[in-house]
C-alpha cells in the first residue's frame, strides 16, 4: 500500500481546505491507498468538524496535534502524520491536489521495479474554470491533458517541474529525519526536503547558480535548485505524466506568503556551502529536453507547450474583468 501524508491547518480558508479534504478522502474507498492528514489542531469549530468527518473513512486517519502558534508549520504537521505511516511507500501531498491515484500508483511501482528510487511528478496549475469542470467531471483528466498540449489557456495557471508531490521509500524519510520544521508559512521547507532526498542518492556537483531563485512559467527554463531538481523530473515530462493543482485565491500579503522571504534565508544558509564555482553550459533545461528528445526517437513538436514561457494569465480572457481589461487594450 501507498500512504499519502497531508498536512492540514484550518487558519487559512477553512472551508475550501475541509470540502478537498473529503473529495480525498472519498477518493480512497476506491483505491489501495491510505491517507494520513497532519493535523494542526486549533480547537475551533472547523477543526472539531474536519476530525469528525474525515475519522469516518476506512483508510483515513487524522493525526492531531495541539497547536497554539500563529505560524503556519507544514514541516512539523508532515512529520506527525509520518508517524502513523506503516507502509514501506508514501507520497507527500497537498490538500489542494486532485486525486489522481492511478498516477501516484504507476510511479510508486516504478520505484518498487528499482527504475528510481523515487519519483517528483510535475503539477500543472489550474484556473479558477480549470479546478471547477474537472471536479464537475466536465473534464476528465486526459481531455485537460490534451486541452493543454492544444496551447488552451483558459484551463491553466502553469506548469512546475519540480513540485512538491514526491513519492519515496518510507526509509527514505526516516533516515533524512523528515521535514526541517525551522521552516514557518508557505515555501522552501519542500525544496529543502528535495534537494536533501536527491544528494542522499547522488553525489551532485552543485553549480554556481544553485541559489537562483526565479520561478517559471515553463518547466524548461527553470534555473538555479529549481533546474538541478527539475534535470531529474525530464523522463515524466516526456511521458506527459503530471499531478494537478486545484485553484484557491491567494492574498500576498498574508504573514503565510510574506514568511517565504524568511525561509528562502533559512534555504539558503543551509545550502549555500555545497555550492562550487562551476557554471552550467545551458542555465535551463532547454538543451538537456531537446537531448532526451532524440534520444528517446520523441518528435519535439509533441511538446511544444513546454516551451511556452508567458505568465499564466496572458492570453486568457474567463473572468469579467479579464475581458473588460482586453477590450480596453490593458
Amino acid at each position: 500500500m501507498l500512504t499519502a501524508i497531508i498536512p492540514i491547518d484550518l487558519k487559512r480558508r477553512p472551508k475550501d481546505i475541509i470540502r478537498k479534504a473529503i473529495n480525498i478522502a472519498e477518493a480512497t474507498k476506491n483505491n489501495n491507498i491510505k491517507v494520513i492528514f497532519g493535523h494542526g489542531n486549533r480547537f475551533t469549530t472547523y477543526d472539531r468538524t474536519f476530525t469528525r468527518l474525515l475519522n469516518g473513512y476506512e483508510n483515513v486517519h487524522v493525526k492531531s496535534c495541539d497547536n497554539f502558534s500563529k505560524a503556519i508549520n507544514a514541516s512539523l504537521l508532515r512529520n506527525q502524520a509520518f508517524k502513523s505511516v506503516e507502509s514501506e511507500y508514501v507520497i507527500l501531498l497537498d490538500v489542494d491536489i486532485y486525486p489522481d491515484f492511478n498516477l501516484f500508483e504507476k510511479y510508486k511501482e516504478k520505484i518498487k521495479s528499482g527504475i528510481k528510487p523515487f519519483y517528483i511528478l510535475p503539477c500543472l496549475y489550474l484556473t479558477k474554470y480549470g479546478t471547477s469542470i474537472l471536479n464537475d467531471r466536465k473534464a476528465s483528466i486526459e481531455s485537460l491533458k490534451k486541452k493543454y498540449f492544444a496551447f488552451s489557456r483558459k484551463e491553466f495557471l502553469h506548469l512546475a517541474s519540480p513540485s512538491s508531490i514526491t513519492i519515496l521509500k518510507s526509509a527514505d524519510y526516516e533516515t533524512l529525519h523528515g521535514f526541517d520544521e525551522s521552516f514557518r508559512g508557505h515555501g522552501y521547507e519542500d525544496f529543502d526536503f528535495l534537494v536533501r532526498l536527491y544528494n542522499h542518492y547522488f553525489i551532485p556537483k552543485v553549480k554556481a547558480d544553485f541559489l537562483a531563485d526565479r520561478p517559471c512559467h515553463s518547466p524548461l527554463f527553470v534555473t538555479g535548485f529549481r533546474r538541478y531538481l527539475g534535470e531529474y523530473c525530464l523522463d515524466i515530462l516526456l511521458h506527459k505524466d503530471f499531478a494537478f493543482h486545484l485553484y484557491h485565491n491567494k492574498n500576498r500579503n498574508e504573514d503565510y506568503y510574506i514568511a517565504r522571504t524568511e525561509n528562502y534565508h533559512i534555504f539558503k544558509q543551509k545550502h549555500k556551502k555545497n555550492i562550487s564555482n562551476e557554471r552550467y553550459y545551458d542555465s535551463t533545461l532547454l538543451m538537456l529536453f531537446i537531448k532526451h528528445c532524440i534520444d528517446k526517437g520523441e518528435d519535439i513538436r509533441n511538446y511544444s507547450i513546454y516551451f511556452d514561457n508567458k505568465p499564466g494569465h496572458i492570453d486568457r480572457y474567463d473572468t469579467l474583468r479579464r475581458r473588460i481589461k482586453f477590450l480596453l487594450n490593458q
